[in-house]
C-alpha cells in the first residue's frame, strides 16, 4: 500500500530544457496521477471492510436487514469478484497483445458468468466460498501472467496491491468457511 501510495509519476524528469508552463503542466499530471494511485489503493483497501463486517456479523451469528453474515458476505463477494474479473476486459480494451487481450476478455466471461452460475444454482454457503475464493485467484493469476512483463512502475505496483488485497480476501473467505464448519 506504501509502495503504491508514495510512488511517484516520473514524467518530465529527464525532459530538460521544456519552458516553464510545459513544466507546470507535466507536474500538475503527476501530482494527479499521484493522486489517483493513491485513491486506487484506498479504495482496494477500503473495499475489504464489507468482508470484516459480514464475517464478524456471521462469527457473532448477528444479521443486518434480514441477512445472515455469510449471506451478506456472499452476496458482497459475488459482486466484487464479477467487478475484478470485469476488469480484465477494461484492461484488454488497451492492451496492444492480441493474445493477451483475448485471454482476459475471456476469462472476464468465464469468471463472472461461473460465479453467476454458482449463485442461481443455489449452492450453498460453502460451496460458494470456494467458487468465490477460485474466482478471486483466477483473475490475479490472469491479470498478472498476462501483463507485460515489462510494465512500468506504476503496473507493478498497482499488481503488488492486487496480490496482497486477493490474499485477503482469499484469507477471508477461508475464515468465514472455517467459522461454517463448526
Amino acid at each position: 500500500m506504501h509502495e503504491l501510495g508514495r510512488s511517484s509519476c516520473r514524467v518530465g524528469q529527464s525532459i530538460l530544457g521544456q519552458s516553464p508552463g510545459v513544466r507546470q503542466k507535466i507536474k500538475q499530471k503527476g501530482n494527479s496521477v499521484n493522486h489517483f494511485q493513491r485513491l486506487m489503493c484506498w479504495l482496494a483497501w477500503l473495499g475489504i471492510t464489507p468482508f470484516i463486517i459480514s464475517l464478524s456479523l456471521s462469527i457473532r451469528g448477528l444479521s443486518l436487514v434480514d441477512h445472515t453474515g455469510e449471506q451478506l458476505f456472499i452476496i458482497y463477494s459475488v459482486i466484487i469478484c464479477s467487478f475484478m474479473a470485469g476488469s480484465l476486459w477494461g484492461q484488454a480494451v488497451y492492451r496492444e497483445n492480441q493474445s493477451g487481450s483475448l485471454i482476459k476478455v475471456l476469462a472476464s466471461n468465464v469468471i463472472a458468468l461461473w460465479v453467476f452460475a454458482a449463485l442461481l444454482a443455489g449452492l450453498g454457503d460453502q460451496q460458494m466460498l470456494v467458487v468465490l475464493a477460485i474466482g478471486y485467484l483466477a483473475t490475479l493469476i490472469i491479470e498478472c501472467v498476462n501483463t507485460d512483463s515489462l510494465a512500468d512502475g506504476w503496473v507493478k505496483s498497482y499488481l503488488s496491491m492486487r496480490a496482497i488485497v486477493t490474499l485477503v480476501v482469499f484469507i477471508l473467505h477461508c475464515f468465514l468457511y472455517a467459522s461454517l464448519i463448526t
